[in-house]
């Protein structure tokens, strides 16, 4: 199965996407363009602020079988546009990620935000400071 992740800055990309390619030597790198993996597709964010890039990720579900879009507790402003999630043919799983600790005004408004892009249920909130990515296996 290969997974489309697609989030803002700090959202968990590369911790979702070493997880997945179950990379035990060296992690794997930020880099300022898609990244095609064995398991993953890694989005940069910068492809979400831009708006004329948004046609290339919406092109890549043609080599994914589902994706993952992630938003982050701690952003502040808005990441995805207006129901971005309803493009896309492949099964999208909305995740909210945090580090640690989150108030309930912040995962609100995350929570918000992914269902503005479309996603009709928040499927998990996740700790990205735990090893345990259990959930995310039986969510996918």
């Amino acid at each position: 199965m290969k997974v489309l992740l697609v989030g803002p800055k700090d959202s968990g990309k590369m911790r979702l996407a070493n997880f997945f390619e179950q990379t035990t030597t060296a992690p794997l790198r930020k880099v300022a363009s898609i990244v095609y993996h064995q398991k993953t597709i890694i989005v940069p964010d910068s492809y979400l602020e831009s708006p004329w890039m948004h046609k290339h990720v919406i092109a890549l579900q043609q080599s994914a079988d589902c994706g993952i879009f992630l938003q982050p507790v701690t952003a502040k402003r808005r990441s995805y546009p207006p129901n971005f999630a309803k493009v896309f043919r492949i099964p999208i799983y909305g995740i909210v990620t945090y580090h640690h600790t989150y108030s309930e005004d912040a995962l609100r408004q995350a929570k918000e935000q992914l269902v503005s892009c479309g996603i009709e249920t928040i499927d998990l909130v996740f700790d990205l400071e735990k090893d345990d990515f259990s959930q995310i296996e039986q969510l996918l």
